[in-house]
């Protein structure tokens, strides 16, 4: 055997239990990996060279390399590795991956470079946490000294050692924010097949653009000749579509490539406002030219069902915004806008799916993020991102908005859930209601109760206990989670009637408008409720029970404390001017998906804080310990109606179970529980 083939089969290298790196060569490792940055933006190779020898066959277990804007992380790649490797290797690929290949943000733009920070971590000492349960508490040091990996099955989370320190996390927080990272209940770090590894590492942090680079404001894609051809070209394809003729597919002869955003304006002389079609797409980018085509393609769809003539063939036009090269600018919060030039770029808020456009030369930089964050309707401001792009297009000003418009919908809401959470049959649903509503009714006169909305087999014995201790006035307002994406993310429904299989139940449109007008953010909208079950589950037994009921359904997307007590606010002041209050009756199941000893131990802290009448404790708590309690707010929210109303004195737990007193199965659980407000 030669001696490279005695070296390839040679047991691996230990991994390095300490780094001891001068300050020099700390600086050296930070100037390479802005060197090895500045290449990967500009997408050249980096000078070999780059990373002195001394550093670059240093071992390491792995790197990390972090980007930031401000506080606000602009990307991060890297990893812990199987078995040791030169640094030289580490480095380059952990900072490439950072610049381009990280999912959750777009690629980073060279424009972007003098504004950010570089953070590299090289990583040694890993060492498995023999410990078990509670004890692993003990093997965790935090301040800086542990970073941490976690597996289970196929799920894996790492954390680096600054993450404790930078948000003052003990160990145990640590442990449950690893499980968050990996998309693992917070509670599985103790479990026996969750495996944990600790970690040690050394950071360098310093400004990411290499010292003594030019600014790189970037280069134009399409002139104002370019892009005007582009907006012909969508226009005689649009017509061609209208007439039933052959569009072209492609622009021969037009600069192509892919780009982040589109924006075609269709106009017509009859029409009173433009028809606006908008794609956006930060990662992946889009081919230009096939995306033109889908947009112009739906352009005829919508134009035609406008109703079309050959005279208003002869007023169309069409306008065109083509964006690219986007770049990150904080949050709405927190926004940092250097490097904006409003002649050029246009500004994006984004905000769960929805997204709000500005280009306007007119307005300054924050002029156009406050106007994007009402486009987008930010709920957040502290988390919804701010980025920039580049903008080249025949319009003088472009505004968009991807948010949602309330749906009117039927006047008959038809039953979303039925066959899944309860049953199709009319026979069956209704024996089932009667044998879950069996026993004792007290009808006594709380003005308020929280109710789960799971599977009728799951859940219902303890909404019909609850129930049947109620006296129910004519009218109940059911506030549930919103699970789905669609619609409003606060939404009334605006439907006279809810249909059931068998029946139906009767709405108070009349309050629900009331309660639009005086809410804020609270739209009427049938398009958040079309697949909603929070409400839908609960209307059996407010049928059964109360034939003569009217139920006003709310769903309730994201927001925090302070839009709660807004929220609040206007229903206490709507409730005040009626003579016969309605019953508040909150839709939320408990823990979601832990075991069933920790989601009993989690779902105690929970109902321990609704017993104490504090709704503030109430959020506090479910927020601080990760409880998935997906009724929060709507509980937040009657809590305080109540409070300003005077009539929140008392609080009776009803019952308590999990879904393993039904399956049997306690690896992973929901919980459910009912209780009285008044």
């Amino acid at each position: 055997m030669t001696a490279a083939q005695v070296a390839r089969h040679a047991a691996p290298a230990p991994h390095p239990q300490q780094l001891d790196l001068t300050e020099a060569q700390r600086q050296q490792i930070h100037a390479a990996a802005a060197h090895f940055l500045q290449a990967a933006v500009h997408f050249q190779q980096p000078a070999p060279d780059a990373l002195p020898a001394d550093c670059a066959d240093c071992l390491v277990s792995g790197t990390f390399v972090s980007l930031k804007r401000g506080k606000h992380l602009r990307s991060c790649c890297g990893g812990m590795l199987d078995r040791p490797v030169p640094l030289r290797d580490a480095l380059a690929d952990a900072v490439n991956r950072t610049a381009l290949e990280d999912v959750r943000f777009p690629p980073v733009s060279p424009a972007e470079l003098p504004y950010l920070d570089l953070e590299v971590w090289l990583l040694f000492n890993p060492q498995s946490v023999q410990a078990r349960g509670e004890d692993r508490v003990q093997a965790v040091v935090t301040g800086g000294k542990h970073g941490l990996v976690i597996r289970r099955g196929d799920s894996r989370g790492l954390l680096l050692p600054g993450v404790a320190t930078e948000h003052g996390w003990d160990s145990r927080t640590f442990l449950e924010h690893v499980c968050s990272k990996a998309g693992l209940h917070p509670s599985l770090w103790k479990e026996d097949d969750t495996a944990l590894l600790t970690f040690e590492g050394a950071s360098v942090f310093g400004p990411a653009r290499v010292e003594g680079a030019p600014d790189d404001p970037g280069g134009v894609f399409l002139s104002a000749a370019e892009v005007a051809a582009y907006a012909d070209f969508c226009r005689a394809n649009l017509i061609s579509f209208l007439l039933g003729a052959a569009p072209r597919y492609s622009f021969a002869g037009a600069p192509d490539g892919h780009v982040s955003g589109l924006v075609v304006r269709v106009s017509m002389a009859r029409a009173a406002e433009p028809l606006l079609l908008t794609h956006l797409s930060m990662r992946p980018a889009m081919p230009l030219q096939g995306t033109l085509y889908q947009l112009t393609q739906g352009a005829a769809q919508a134009v035609t069902a406008r109703g079309v003539t050959e005279a208003d063939l002869e007023t169309l036009s069409v306008g065109l915004a083509v964006l690219y090269d986007p770049t990150m600018h904080g949050t709405v919060g927190d926004p940092d806008l250097r490097g904006i030039d409003m002649r050029r770029r246009a500004v994006l808020v984004m905000e769960r799916g929805r997204a709000g456009l500005v280009f306007d030369p007119a307005r300054s930089p924050e002029e156009a993020v406050e106007e994007a964050a009402g486009q987008a309707r930010v709920s957040e401001p502290a988390v919804a991102p701010v980025l920039s792009l580049e903008v080249n297009t025949t319009e003088p000003r472009v505004v968009v908005s991807t948010a949602p418009r309330p749906v009117a919908g039927p006047a008959v809401r038809p039953a979303g859930v039925a066959g899944a959470f309860y049953p199709r049959e009319a026979a069956a649903l209704s024996a089932l209601v009667d044998e879950m509503l069996a026993g004792e009714r007290s009808a006594e006169p709380w003005p308020a109760a929280m109710v789960p909305h799971a599977g009728l087999r799951f859940s219902g014995h303890i909404a019909a206990a609850v129930l049947r201790r109620l006296a129910i006035p004519k009218t109940v307002i059911v506030i549930g989670p919103k699970h789905t994406s669609h619609g409003m993310e606060w939404a009334v429904a605006p439907h006279q009637q809810w249909a059931l299989p068998g029946g139906a139940v009767a709405s108070d449109p009349e309050l629900a408008r009331e309660l639009a007008q005086a809410i804020p953010g609270l739209a009427l909208d049938a398009a958040a409720h079309q697949q909603e079950h929070a409400i839908e589950v609960e209307l059996p037994f407010l049928a059964r029970l109360a034939p003569q009921v009217r139920v006003v359904g709310i769903a309730i997307g994201e927001g925090d404390l302070m839009a709660c007590r807004r929220f609040a606010e206007g229903l206490a002041e709507v409730l005040r001017r009626r003579e016969d209050r309605p019953l508040l009756l909150i839709s939320s199941d408990m823990n979601h998906f832990a075991a069933d000893a920790e989601n009993r131990r989690l779902d105690e802290m929970a109902l321990a804080a609704l017993e104490r009448l504090d709704p503030e404790e109430v959020y506090r708590t479910v927020r601080g310990n990760h409880i998935s309690m997906c009724g929060l707010l709507p509980a937040v929210i009657v809590m305080e109606t109540l409070q300003r109303l005077g009539g929140l004195g008392k609080a009776e737990r009803v019952g308590y179970a999990t879904s393993a007193d039904v399956t049997g199965d306690r690896s992973r659980v929901v919980g459910y529980a009912g209780m009285l407000f008044g």
